[in-house]
Parts: C-alpha cells; sequence; structure tokens
C-alpha cells in the first residue's frame, strides 16, 4: 500500500526510526532487571529513573508521576477501577464518548455509571457539567480529544469545574499527547493517560501521568510502579516513547498548520463530490483527522472497497456480536443510526502528501457512489 496511501494515523502512527533505534540500543545495552541490587539491574534502574524523568519534563509536568503500564488500555482501567473500588457507593460520570477502554464501566458497575452527555459539537458543556456533580461522584472521566470524530474538549474549563468540586478527573489523552501543543502542568486533572504507539513509539508502552495519589494495583506481582503495577518494567520502551514524543513535539509547529490544511483540502473536495454527507470533526480539532456519514451506506463496506483502491482507512463502526454497531461517538452527537453506521475515519500524518490526498477524495468519491448504487 505504501506510506503515501495510509490513512489511519488515529489507530496507530508509523514508528519513528530514531525511536526503535533507542529501543534496541537500551534493550541491548541495559537488559537487567531494574529490580536486581547487582549493577547490570542498577543500570536498568537509572536508565528506566532517567527515561520516567525525561518523558515528564518533555510534557511539562516535571513534578507529577508516571506510573508506567502496558498501553493506555490498562492505563485507563487502572484509573477508573482505582476509583470505583474504593468505595461501595461512589459514581463515576463518564464521558458518552469514551473509549471501551473506559466503557467497560457501564457493565462492571451499570448502576454506578453515569453519563456525561456531549453537544451535536461532541463538545462537553463545562455548565452542564457542574450540574451533574454530587458529593457521591467519585471521579469524571473523559476523553482529550476523541478517537473517532477528533473532537477536542476545554479540558481547562471542565478541569476547573471538577477542581472547584473536589471531584478528581481522569483524561483520556490517547490522541491528544504528541499532537497537540500541550503543557500538562497548566492543565487541571489528577490523572491522564497515554499510549506511546500514537506518537510514533513502540506498542506495549503506556501509563498514567498522575497528579495527586489515590490509585490502587490492579495487576499484582513483585511490587514495581511504588506497588501500583506489578510487572518488570519495559525500560527500553519507555526510552523510545521519549524520543518518539520529543520528535513529535519538535514537529508540531510545522505539521498542525500542514495537517488541518489537508484535511480542510479534504472535507472540502467531499463535500463538492457527494452533498450529502455528514462532516463529523471540527476544523479546530486533531490535526489531520476527518470523519465523514455517508447515510444509508456501511462504513466497514467502503474501509474493504477503499483498501482494494491502496488506501487504508478506517469505519466509525465495529462489528460485534454478528451485526454492525453505530460509531457511538457518532450517536451521541446526534447522528441517526443510518447515519452513524456509514461513518468512516480519515487521518493523516507525517507521510501524508496533498497528492494523496486528492487521489483518496477521488477514489472515495467512486467508492460512495458504486455504494450508493448498490444499495
Amino acid at each position: 500500500m505504501g506510506e503515501d496511501g495510509y490513512f489511519d494515523y488515529a489507530a496507530t502512527v508509523p514508528p519513528y526510526p530514531e525511536a526503535l533505534k533507542r529501543f534496541e540500543e537500551l534493550s541491548l545495552r541495559a537488559f537487567g532487571n531494574p529490580s536486581s541490587s547487582h549493577d547490570d539491574g542498577r543500570q536498568a534502574r537509572e536508565a528506566l529513573d532517567g527515561a520516567r524523568k525525561g518523558f515528564l519534563a518533555r510534557v511539562g509536568f516535571a513534578d507529577g508521576s508516571l506510573v508506567l503500564t502496558s498501553g493506555a488500555t490498562e492505563a485507563n482501567n487502572l484509573a477508573l477501577r482505582s476509583a470505583l473500588e474504593a468505595s461501595s457507593d461512589g459514581r463515576l460520570l463518564l464521558a458518552s464518548d469514551a473509549h471501551p477502554s473506559a466503557w467497560f464501566t457501564r457493565e462492571t458497575w451499570p448502576k454506578r455509571t453515569d453519563l456525561i452527555k456531549t453537544g451535536t459539537d461532541g463538545l462537553i458543556s463545562p455548565d452542564w457539567l457542574a450540574t451533574l456533580l454530587s458529593k457521591k461522584t467519585a471521579m469524571v472521566s473523559i476523553v482529550h480529544a476523541n478517537n473517532e470524530t477528533g473532537v477536542v474538549q476545554d479540558l481547562k474549563a471542565l478541569g476547573a469545574v471538577c477542581e472547584k468540586a473536589g471531584v478528581p478527573l481522569h483524561v483520556d489523552g490517547v490522541q491528544a499527547l504528541g499532537r497537540l501543543p500541550l503543557t500538562l502542568s497548566e492543565l487541571p486533572f489528577a490523572y491522564y493517560t497515554f499510549s506511546a504507539h500514537k506518537f510514533g513509539g513502540s506498542r506495549g508502552v503506556g501509563g498514567i501521568i498522575a497528579r495527586r495519589e489515590g490509585l490502587s494495583a490492579q495487576i499484582r506481582g513483585g511490587g514495581q510502579e511504588k506497588g501500583l503495577r506489578g510487572g518488570t518494567e519495559n525500560v527500553a520502551g519507555l526510552a523510545a516513547a521519549l524520543v518518539a514524543l520529543d520528535l513529535s513535539a519538535r514537529s508540531l509547529e510545522a505539521e498542525v498548520p500542514r495537517l488541518r490544511k489537508l484535511a480542510a483540502l479534504l472535507t472540502g473536495e467531499i463535500q463538492a463530490a457527494i452533498p450529502d454527507v455528514l462532516v463529523n470533526s471540527r476544523p479546530e480539532g486533531v490535526p489531520g483527522l476527518v470523519s465523514f456519514s455517508f447515510p444509508n451506506l456501511i462504513g466497514e463496506e467502503i474501509v474493504v472497497e477503499m483498501n482494494l483502491r491502496g488506501f487504508a482507512i478506517s469505519a466509525g463502526s465495529a462489528c460485534g456480536s454478528g451485526r454492525m454497531e453505530p460509531s457511538r461517538p457518532v450517536m451521541a452527537m446526534g447522528r441517526t443510526r443510518a447515519q452513524a453506521l456509514g461513518t468512516v475515519r480519515i487521518s493523516m500524518g507525517r507521510f501524508t502528501t496533498e497528492d494523496a490526498v486528492r487521489r483518496l477524495a477521488a477514489a472515495l468519491r467512486q467508492v460512495v457512489e458504486k455504494q450508493k448504487a448498490l444499495a
């Protein structure tokens, strides 16, 4: 398919060669177990401590702490389970566009999980959030930048509401870190989760950037990560993540306007060619992420057809239990089932060119016209 046909950066970002080189280097040089007391173990511990300190400094949160996990799914589970297991009657306020790694609370604790509705623009109103808070609210959980629509929440405003009420705020920052200019010390949250492969690091690395205590171990073992996450730490993975984050952050000044220009180009081309298309993303959202809904079509079928034409995109719906399910974040914005089922997500990154965008737009127009004729 090639790099210019890849339009699924929201799913995963091609790793930076420099990050992989760092991973290999540390895997060979500091291979000891960080918990061991011999010289090889101490060398690994020094590398881990240095990478942790460097990562926190790079996100502008040097005074915070970082709990290393296998990724954001585990990190989200750690934060939310800790809050709900701390008391028998505490309640969670969960954003209606939450990722499945947070949405699980609706099934595990259905009577203790309440939803925060988004508006038709995908945004959560701070005033509305304030009305939902109560003395029983154990935690509020929101998505900084939605993985399907790219909508970016006003974290400062929402965090201020939680801070005033004394309620800890958990933020799923997976699509924001490395893609938006951020200084985390300026944002009011208790826990901020991330995954390294979303900004060009290796898979299997993520964590919680924490401003406060209150987490309780969900994976128990040797007491690593100050007793909050058992298991030998991924030293090389965190060091590689720091390299990838640094490269991503340094590119933002040029990449953010470039990707937004490409997103505007794609949106304009599709709206001109397909008048009934619905645009779920916002120009000021995640740079380069565009969500389209094609009413009465099936997003997965469009994805398959686009793949045959050499383009990797994704659907805003997933196949579960033998039937198609509409995109929950898109439905939360007020779309009907027939509209949401026809959702596709196109996300761009450092290898995306203007020529590739124009070719993608032309192919998408042809595929949609074909699907409409068959419907």
